[in-house]
């Protein structure tokens, strides 16, 4: 089912990929300096990077508004241990 896309969780993700950028670009900086640096907590920070490393079909489907519809900004950064695994985030999320 197609809604319109949740605000919310597309400036999450932005967020996240923004983070993931500052990372790369960080030239090894430690993470409790990046995310002074952004303003945010080192546990916040963390769990955004992880965020970065969505499934892109899970990020297309969050852009597009086609998410299960109990997923929601709150629930998705409360996956603090996201896996790295594709399938396991299908999974978690409820797209598998």
């Amino acid at each position: 089912m197609v809604r319109e896309p949740d605000a919310r969780l597309i400036k999450l993700l932005i967020r996240a990929y923004r983070f993931g950028a500052t990372v790369v670009g960080g030239a090894g900086m430690p993470f409790a300096a990046l995310a002074k640096q952004e303003g945010v907590s080192r546990s916040y920070f963390t769990r955004l990077i992880r965020l970065s490393y969505l499934a892109p079909d899970i990020t297309q489907a969050v852009l597009d508004g086609r998410q299960p519809p109990h997923l929601t900004a709150d629930k998705l950064l409360a996956h603090s241990r996201l896996p790295l695994a594709w399938h396991e985030q299908r999974m978690l999320l409820g797209f598998a």
